[in-house]
């Protein structure tokens, strides 16, 4: 695992400034799920769910509260998680921790019935960028370049009516998939019957450049029309957002040891993960 370079940047500061109140809430309340421990961080309260996944609530409104995942030294991570609040917006952010410092995260926004999806990196500092990659049923039906870390990805929009999504999310029961079916209208709610893959994941990958790694988040959901960063609309069930490396001045990052998961209001559940670890 490489050091980061450019510890003394402000940006680098305002970082660590981040992390470091998440470090030192460790001490609370944690349980061990799936043979990882996970503490409450925050003001957030936490308990084991059932056998694969972990309750959070008590989770205000600043988007401070939820949890930290230990993982060893990982190189990639998925998870199962679900979000439930009855406030007109809430915010769910996914943070991977490298060398104590944050150095990748994604954010959805839930507006009504939209959702902003968006990620930053820290490669290149502030002036880091990412592409951003739509799937369809796993073919590529559109990419955008150069989006300036913290930058939107993408909107999600759902359209009432047409054929509906391919497989009803990952902690949904069939029953509640029905009944959402039939609100949105779609002819068939047979993809009712057909669960969806896990809905997030953080992947360390290795571009073609020589001695080069890169971060990447995989967002999953069902079928939805996405309002891309360039402005075209195209269906996908799953954005890859990855970190663009800039050969001169980068680092690569061949592992990470910790997510941390922070939600606003109601509850969340996460759980169902799964872990490569680096040799």
């Amino acid at each position: 695992m490489r050091s980061l370079r450019s510890l003394g940047n402000s940006y680098w500061a305002a970082l660590l400034a981040l992390v470091l109140p998440v470090a030192q809430s460790h001490a609370q309340q944690c349980v061990k799920t799936e043979g990882l421990n996970a503490c409450a961080i925050g003001k957030a309260q936490l308990k084991q769910y059932d056998e694969t996944s972990v309750l959070l609530y008590n989770l205000g409104t600043a988007g401070k509260d939820g949890a930290s995942i230990s993982l060893g030294q990982a190189t990639d991570w998925t998870a199962a998680f679900e979000t439930s609040s009855k406030d007109p917006e809430q915010k769910t952010t996914f943070t991977a921790v490298s060398d104590g410092a944050a150095i990748s995260t994604t954010t959805s926004i839930r507006k009504g019935d939209s959702t902003e999806i968006s990620a930053t990196f820290t490669g290149a500092g502030a002036e880091s960028t990412y592409m951003v990659q739509a799937y369809r049923q796993g073919a590529l039906v559109a990419e955008v370049r150069n989006v300036l870390t913290g930058q939107p990805a993408a909107i999600a929009i759902p359209i009432p009516g047409g054929n509906g999504p391919s497989c009803r999310p990952y902690y949904q029961s069939v029953d509640a998939c029905r009944d959402n079916c039939f609100q949105m209208q779609y002819n068939s709610c047979n993809y009712c019957e057909t669960r969806c893959p896990r809905p997030i994941g953080f992947h360390n990958v290795h571009l073609e450049q020589a001695h080069l790694g890169a971060c990447r988040w995989v967002i999953r959901d069902t079928i939805r029309p996405v309002i891309l960063a360039d402005g075209k609309t195209v269906e996908a069930d799953e954005l890859v957002l990855t970190e663009e490396v800039r050969a001169s001045g980068s680092y690569p990052y061949l592992s990470f040891e910790r997510i941390l998961f922070q939600a606003t209001g109601g509850t969340a559940r996460i759980g169902d993960q799964t872990i490569g670890v680096s040799k």
